[in-house]
């Protein structure tokens, strides 16, 4: 199975396509086996720990100054003059949206402007389809706030009435719910403007990596980033660390 695994990773598959392609065969080796079909089932333990591929490690975090590239360069790309200020405040607002709060592009597609409500003297986004299955809440800041309601007074006065907080612009799909991918396309589309190959996930590694390197607490980063196990948050800035406060440089030179 390993074997298999590191087949499909020399051949480029995304880990993505890997893991799932991993996950499935091990349901289907566990009913066989289930069923008498396989004397024993293939993926031992310490194989399936070993299952999946850290897609983060590919994604890794952007600095500071490069979002403000992003940031700039929205700004100034070419965008259809007809809704080219709403397309720039919209994805201005994504990008802003995603490094604020660690969310996934999939959850900035279903946002709706009803899941935006007011916690005591907090405002926060009800996540109701998120990776776990169940619903979570992130807290927003004011600023980010500020520009939700700035937004949502926008596409009142150009006369869209669109439940999402990020609706499509197209003209044919205006108002309409945008896909997880057209979350994606904008950031790397900002991205390639600054000479970045991105996805929508280094915004969430940008978040998290950062929160650790700014001293926050694990197990606050942790629930931050809705991580089920701190493992997976640590991931994030393991590599990094590891050279940083590498055991050699306390080693006596010789």
């Amino acid at each position: 199975m390993l074997e298999y695994k590191n087949q499909l990773k020399a051949s480029g598959k995304k880990p993505s396509t890997i893991n799932q392609t991993m996950s499935a065969l091990r349901k289907v080796c566990k009913v066989l086996t289930e069923f008498g079909y396989l004397k024993q089932n293939p993926f031992k333990a310490s194989v399936i720990r070993a299952e999946k591929v850290d897609s983060g490690a590919s994604k890794g975090a952007l600095q500071v100054s490069q979002l403000n590239a992003m940031m700039e360069a929205n700004k100034v790309i070419h965008y259809d003059g007809r809704i080219a200020s709403l397309l720039r405040f919209r994805n201005a607002l994504v990008l802003k949206f995603l490094y604020l709060t660690a969310a996934r592009r999939g959850e900035a597609a279903d946002l709706l402007w009803d899941d935006i409500v007011q916690d005591g003297s907090f405002h926060v986004a009800v996540l109701r389809h998120t990776k776990s299955g169940k619903e979570q809440r992130i807290k927003l800041r004011n600023e980010l706030h500020a520009e939700f309601e700035e937004w949502h007074k926008i596409l009142q006065a150009n006369k869209i009435a669109a439940p999402n907080v990020f609706p499509s612009l197209g003209f044919r799909t205006l108002g309409h719910k945008m896909s997880g991918k057209g979350i994606n396309d904008i950031v790397a589309r900002l991205g390639k403007a600054v000479g970045l190959t991105i996805s929508a996930h280094y915004l969430r590694h940008t978040a998290i990596t950062l929160a650790l390197e700014l001293g926050e607490p694990l197990q606050k980063v942790q629930s931050y980033a809705r991580h089920a196990s701190a493992n997976t948050t640590i991931r994030y800035f393991h590599d990094r660390q590891l050279l940083e406060k590498n055991p050699t440089d306390s080693l006596p030179m010789i």
